[in-house]
Parts: C-alpha cells; sequence; structure tokens
C-alpha cells in the first residue's frame, strides 16, 4: 500500500515539474516501510537516502527556478519560492548532521516531513507559480499575473453554493411566470364578466378554485424557496467552517516546521555541552594528583585548592547533569507539542483510513492546551480502542470544538474529563465538563447552523453543527447530557468498521 498517493490536484501542467514531483512522490512511496518503524534508521541505507534527497533537492529547485525566472515571476513570489526551497535544503542538512552527530535519525520525523513538504508545496506555491506562468504567458505583467493568480480558487463548496443560487432563482422564476398566467387569467375574466352578466355566480366560483389552486402552488413554492435559502445558510457555514479550518491547519503546520530547526540545534547543542562538561571535568580530575603532590604551602598548590573551593566543584558535579537533563525533558515535551501540531494539520490525513482516536484526542488537547490550562484540570480515562475507519482530521475538528466548548463553559476553574471506551462494534467517546450546564431549551437548539449562546462577536453557532454534520457522515450519533449548575457531557457513538457507503466530502 501507498503511503502518499499521487492526485489530480498536484498537477500544475508543467511537464517537468510533475515529473520531478512524481519522482519524489515515488521515492516516499518506496522508503516508507523503511522509515515507518520504531526505531531510527542508522548507517549506510540512511545516508544514501538523505544523499538522494539532496541530489533531488539540487535537481529539482535550479530547474524549477529557472522555469520562474524564463518565465518572469513577479519577484517576492520568487524570492519567497526560494526561501521555501532552502528551507528543505536546511532540513535535510540538519538530518544529515545528526547522523553524522548520532549515528541515526527519527525515520517517522522524516516521513512525516516529506509529505507535508512536498503536499503543502506542491498546492500552494507551485499551483500559484503555474498559474502566474500561464497568465505572463497570456500577456499580463509579472505584478499583474501574480494578483490574478491569488485571486484563482478552486472550492467545491463555493461550487455547491452557487449551484443553491442557481436553483434559488430558477424557483422564483417559475413563481413569477405562474403570477404572469394568473394576472392574465385574471384579466380576461374581468372583461367576460363584463358582457355575461348573467353567468356571474358560476364564473365567480370558478375564479375562486383557480384562485385557491394558484394559491397553493404559491405556497407550495414558497416552501421551495425557503429550502433553498436554508441550503444557501448552511452552505455558507461550511464554507467559512472549511476556510477557517485550512488557515488553522496551514498555520500549525508551518508553525510547527520553523520550531523544528531550533529545536535540533538546540538538542545537538546540549548534547555537545555534555561531552565538553565531562572533558572538563576530566581535566580536573587529571590534574588533582600533581596538585596534591606540591607542598602544601605551594603558591600553586594553594591557589588551585582556592579557585575548586570558590567554584563549589562537587556541587557543580551534581548539579551540571541534572540541569542538562531537565533542559533535555523540556526540548522532548516541545517535540511533542511540534509532533501534534503535525499531526493535527496533516493534509494527508483528509482521506478515510484507520486511526486511533486515543491519538487523536491527546493530539487535539495539546493544540488547544492553552485555551485550557489556566481554569481546568484534565483527567483521563481513556480505555484500549481498536482502530477506527473515520476521516481523522474531522474528528480531531469535533474534538477540538468540544473541548474548546467544555474550556468556555468553565467560567474560574474546573475539570474537564475525557473517557472512551467500546462496545460491541461500536467505539465511544466522551468530554463532560464541570461548568454551568445548559438549560432544556438551549440543549434542543445547540446542534443548529448559527444558534450561539456567546455574545456577539465571540461565536459563529458552526462548531457543534459542523460536528453534528461530521460525526452523521460517519454514520455515528453524538448526544448531549447537561444540567444546570452542574456541567455537560457530550458522548460520540461511532462504528468501528466506517459507515457502509463512504463519501470523501470535507464538512
Amino acid at each position: 500500500m501507498s503511503f502518499m498517493n499521487w492526485s489530480r490536484h498536484f498537477v500544475t501542467g508543467i511537464e517537468l515539474v510533475d515529473a520531478q514531483h512524481r519522482g519524489l512522490v515515488d521515492l516516499i512511496n518506496q522508503v516508507a516501510p523503511l522509515l515507518s518503524g520504531d526505531e531510527g534508521m542508522a548507517g549506510n541505507e540512511a545516508r544514501s537516502l538523505l544523499d538522494r534527497l539532496s541530489e533531488y533537492a539540487v535537481t529539482h529547485f535550479r530547474d524549477e527556478e529557472a522555469i520562474m525566472r524564463e518565465g518572469n515571476i513577479d519577484e517576492d513570489d520568487f524570492a519567497h519560492h526560494i526561501r521555501s526551497h532552502q528551507g528543505f535544503v536546511e532540513e535535510v542538512a540538519l538530518m544529515q548532521g545528526q547522523l553524522d552527530d548520532v549515528g541515526m535519525y527519527n525515520g517517522r520525523d522524516l516521513l512525516r516531513f516529506l509529505a507535508s513538504w512536498l503536499t503543502f508545496h506542491i498546492l500552494i506555491e507551485d499551483q500559484l507559480m503555474a498559474r502566474q506562468l500561464r497568465l505572463v504567458a497570456a500577456g499580463h505583467g509579472a505584478v499583474e499575473a501574480a494578483t490574478l493568480a491569488r485571486e484563482e480558487k478552486e472550492d467545491s463548496a463555493q461550487a455547491v453554493l452557487t449551484d443553491a443560487l442557481v436553483e434559488l432563482f430558477a424557483v422564483v422564476s417559475r413563481r413569477n411566470r405562474v403570477l404572469r398566467s394568473t394576472n392574465e387569467q385574471l384579466q380576461a375574466t374581468q372583461e367576460k364578466l363584463a358582457e355575461l352578466n348573467a353567468s356571474l355566480e358560476r364564473q365567480v366560483e370558478q375564479r375562486g378554485g383557480e384562485l385557491q389552486a394558484t394559491n397553493e402552488e404559491l405556497l407550495r413554492e414558497q416552501a421551495e424557496l425557503q429550502r433553498a435559502m436554508e441550503a444557501v445558510e448552511r452552505t455558507q457555514g461550511r464554507l467559512l467552517q472549511s476556510e477557517k479550518m485550512a488557515a488553522v491547519g496551514q498555520l500549525a503546520a508551518g508553525v510547527a516546521h520553523e520550531i523544528n530547526n531550533p529545536i535540533g540545534f538546540v538538542s545537538s547543542n546540549l548534547a555537545s555541552l555534555k561531552r565538553y562538561v565531562e572533558r572538563l571535568l576530566g581535566v580536573i580530575d587529571a590534574a588533582a594528583p600533581a596538585v596534591a603532590a606540591l607542598a602544601a604551602a605551594h603558591p600553586a598548590r594553594l591557589a588551585a585548592e582556592q579557585a575548586l573551593q570558590e567554584a563549589e566543584l562537587d556541587f557543580l558535579r551534581e548539579d551540571i547533569p541534572d540541569l542538562i537533563g531537565e533542559s533535555a525533558d523540556g526540548l522532548a515535551r516541545v517535540r511533542k507539542i511540534v509532533a501534534d501540531l503535525k499531526d493535527f494539520s496533516h493534509v494527508e490525513e483528509a482521506e478515510w483510513q484507520e486511526a486511533d482516536l486515543n491519538r487523536g484526542l491527546e493530539s487535539t488537547l495539546n493544540v488547544v492546551w492553552n485555551e485550557l490550562k489556566y481554569k481546568a484540570q484534565v483527567v483521563r480515562d481513556l480505555g484500549e480502542l481498536p482502530a477506527v475507519r473515520c476521516i481523522p482530521a474531522q474528528l480531531n475538528q469535533v474534538f477540538m470544538n468540544l473541548l474548546v466548548n467544555a474550556g468556555q463553559a468553565i467560567e474560574t476553574s474546573g475539570t474537564i474529563t475525557l473517557r472512551s471506551g467500546h462496545e460491541g462494534r461500536h467505539v465511544w467517546v466522551e468530554v463532560e465538563d464541570t461548568g454551568g450546564g445548559m438549560p432544556p431549551e438551549v440543549q434542543k437548539r445547540i446542534f443548529e447552523h448559527f444558534f450561539t449562546t456567546k455574545p456577539v462577536g465571540t461565536g459563529t453557532g458552526l462548531g457543534l453543527a459542523i460536528s453534528w454534520e461530521i460525526v452523521q457522515r460517519h454514520n455515528g450519533s453524538i448526544a448531549v447530557d447537561s444540567q444546570l449548575g452542574q456541567g455537560t457531557r457530550f458522548r460520540i457513538r461511532l462504528p468501528i468498521a466506517g459507515p457502509d457507503q463512504v463519501e470523501e466530502a470535507s464538512p
């Protein structure tokens, strides 16, 4: 099975660039089984892979930059593209340095980096480059082409919105035709009434029946119009939430990538510092017999003993390893946060696959922890879960909405409890808070689009509505149990095997 599939969305239309992109995708799939193990990679196999990546970067970036230069790409975009290339080169160089210093590197980190970088680089930067090249070739200036290329946007939600608007226009046009026909019939009837006074009652009765039928038709069309308007509102909500989550995912991926670089060299520096301190202490230990051999009143011995006493050497021997160990632990925590950011923002996870919901819940909790840590204690009661067929990125969005809502329900301090388990062919996840709770009339409406109890400007009323749709798409259920003054508990129940008819659609 391939780790990463080639997508039609990757195609830029530039034959050389697309061929080289396919080559990197093939390389990723070829080495994925080697990189996905729990143990780090080492030896000639690891060095050969990094050398192949370096060779790819030199060839691909040289060709791509030559194409942009010949195509008269906007200078700012050209410089941004080069910086992206340089970031890839620096990341590979860091891993080569890690291989030289430690003798191995983390294959999973490299695999995530390659897939994430390639996906974002092709979908965002290279697609923007290709659009600019086409616009410049069509006669636009470099700056104008850059502006127009950013305005182009392929969005399925926007297409749905357009279809809904077309349907709305059709309903209104159909109603206008009926009204115009009715008016013509009324005018003809009035002329006929003037000529046929004797049959007035019969004609009035007949026209009354026609008007009643027309009114019924108008009521039906009004209902169609209402449904179309509701569809437009739902589509607008999905579009807003989709763009918001895309921006959050892109920002999270960018932040995670930028933090990884300083983590790498700080970790390397700590390892070097530990070796240097051990060397210095070794030098001191080696010099101690020579100092002790001097006469007790010898100036050199007295100076050395005084320096050792002032430096508190015994304390330093105990404290320095502790300081270095604590610093290494802090870096490990930062690495975990960065890994969770990457997991949360992975584009390749926006497809149906087997996933660990406990891991997704933990990753999402780390992403939103800054919203919770000052007023909520998190208690975990997570059971062992089987892998669930789902779209992890979408379920992470549900977890994020529930966790943020739980934190906002707690005014000063409280507890958020996370539970999970499985029953037969289903798994379940619960998020419970000790906040203020909700009255019954609010509970009935919390899954409606645009319904919110938050002040104006602080909530869109989309979070729980989108969460409900995502759970429904997974053929699951979401239930709420809340009491005023006692808190709220949300329970999500999902089939382990996934829905019967899998439809890969974003919320």
